[in-house]
């Protein structure tokens, strides 16, 4: 898994490699971890399972993280709607990677629970 942090004396801030966890995920386990954002490379090649595994190992490798003030439902639903738009091919080039933010504008939130609510059950 290749990972960058923008955040200050987080382990595993290695120069973007994270040796043993590297090639996991479809995407190649590609993120950028900032204080309040988590950019997902290619989030659409990732499947269900790794990417709920791997939520849990982002979140304990960069806990000070703002975006963990959010769900993990709501994390995933916002994926879900980024694979589900990406699947479509609704706005391709801004739904192939997924960037989980912290804050999220109320009416972003509200769209992200709703679809991601109706598409969770068909994501891979």
């Amino acid at each position: 898994m290749t990972r960058r942090s923008e955040i200050p004396g987080q382990a595993g801030n290695d120069g973007g490699r994270a040796g043993k966890d590297e090639g996991r995920t479809g995407n190649n386990g590609n993120y950028t971890v900032t204080p309040n954002n988590i950019h997902m490379e290619s989030s659409f090649k990732v499947s269900k399972d790794d990417f709920e595994n791997e939520l849990k190992t982002l979140r304990e490798q960069y806990p000070d993280s703002l975006v963990w003030n959010r769900s993990i439902k709501s994390l995933k639903h916002e994926w879900a709607a980024h694979n589900a738009f990406h699947a479509l091919g609704i706005a391709r080039r801004q739904t192939a990677h997924a960037d989980l933010n912290w804050p999220q504008p109320w009416l972003i939130r509200l769209g992200y629970a709703i679809i991601g609510t109706i598409v969770w059950p068909f994501i891979k």
